[in-house]
């Protein structure tokens, strides 16, 4: 069992105590109602059956870099036992492209920046767990698949939940392998298959961007995928600047829908909510100006860190 401590602005010193949840659908609830955790991935169906009575993932999705996304929420300390099922739904997965698309086409608001290669899927596995053993990381390594391995752990103060998310890594110096899909997103890479004079606006408005993150001192990385760049806290966007088709861009920010009231009075421009995505998109055009953005941004980033 952990505790959380920290000290407020007038010298108190609070303490979290974590609360296991207490059965798998709930830690399974928990996630599917706290949209940040899993904000980036397109829920498509829940409780896949595979062919076989045992192997049933509890939630199959797609992600932003076209990766159909395998989603297995365990409530219960993670070991290496782990590996054999989640090779067992990526390799389904893999030479099930037609029950993907099955499912796919079913979905209902379908992302429409999201273009599949049936031929060949592209596979992407997440392990969800409040306690993973120390030793998985290195072993998911061999196994060629992308897998991330997240740790999620809730802890109350009085009313108020605190959730740690902490995306787990090898943290050994052996050289990591190229996994199955691994793309290099470079302006190369974007002038494949977008507008060259879009692909310039895409670069400019990132390193507007970073120069405000830098202004503000937030602390928050930059990181590029297919269909988008984001700034990220830890585990989660924050804001950044997405792909529309191969021309349009659009600002992204991560915040609640309860929050878009609020964020749409600070924004200066025409804005939407995107329900897919749990996110404010703000279409880029020759009016935009980024730093009329930062109160928006500002309120993301607090959502996210809190007040520091």
């Amino acid at each position: 069992m952990q505790s959380l401590f920290w000290k407020t602005k007038s010298g108190k010193v609070i303490t979290a105590k974590e609360t296991p949840f207490k059965t798998e659908d709930e830690f399974e609830r928990y996630i599917d109602t706290v949209k940040e955790i899993i904000s980036d991935i397109f829920i498509i169906k829940r409780q896949v059956r595979t062919g076989t009575r045992t192997d049933i993932p509890d939630m199959v999705g797609v992600d932003r870099d076209n990766f159909v996304v395998i989603i297995e929420n365990k409530n219960v300390l993670v070991d290496e036992a782990i590996l054999p099922q989640i090779l067992r739904y990526a390799i389904w997965a893999e030479t099930n492209p037609d029950s993907i698309k099955a499912m796919w086409l079913e979905a209902k608001e379908r992302p429409e920046d999201i273009k599949f290669d049936w031929d060949s899927l592209k596979i992407r596995v997440i392990v969800l767990a409040p306690s993973i053993k120390i030793t998985v990381p290195r072993l998911v390594k061999k196994v060629g698949y992308k897998i991330d391995l997240i740790e999620l752990k809730k802890f109350v103060v009085g009313q108020d939940e605190f959730v740690l998310v902490n995306k787990l890594e090898d943290l050994e110096s052996e050289p990591k392998r190229a996994t199955r899909g691994l793309e290099v997103y470079d302006r190369a890479y974007y002038e494949e298959w977008a507008n060259h004079q879009s692909v310039e606006t895409f670069f400019a408005l990132e390193k507007e961007l970073e120069r405000i993150v830098r202004a503000e001192s937030w602390n928050l990385e930059p990181k590029f995928n297919g269909g988008y760049m984001g700034f990220k806290f830890g585990f989660f966007n924050v804001f950044g600047i997405q792909w529309v088709g191969s021309k349009s861009l659009d600002v992204f920010v991560k915040l609640p829908k309860s929050q878009f009231g609020a964020a749409k009075r600070l924004c200066p421009y025409p804005s939407e909510y995107d329900e897919r995505w749990k996110q404010v998109t703000i279409r880029v055009d020759e009016k935009l100006r980024l730093k009329k953005l930062v109160p928006v941004l500002q309120k993301a980033y607090k959502h996210f860190v809190g007040d520091t």
